[in-house]
């Protein structure tokens, strides 16, 4: 993010399967999971 510092946007915000019916806030929970324990 620009405005608050360290804060970094995954998942639903770039769209990594496209369309998949709702699905997406899995990803988006997975990749931030795998992002701060990494």
């Amino acid at each position: 993010s620009k405005i608050i510092k360290n804060l970094s946007f995954t998942g639903d915000i770039i769209d990594v399967f496209g369309p998949t019916g709702g699905f997406n806030l899995q990803i988006a929970w997975s990749s931030a999971y795998v992002a701060v324990t990494v």
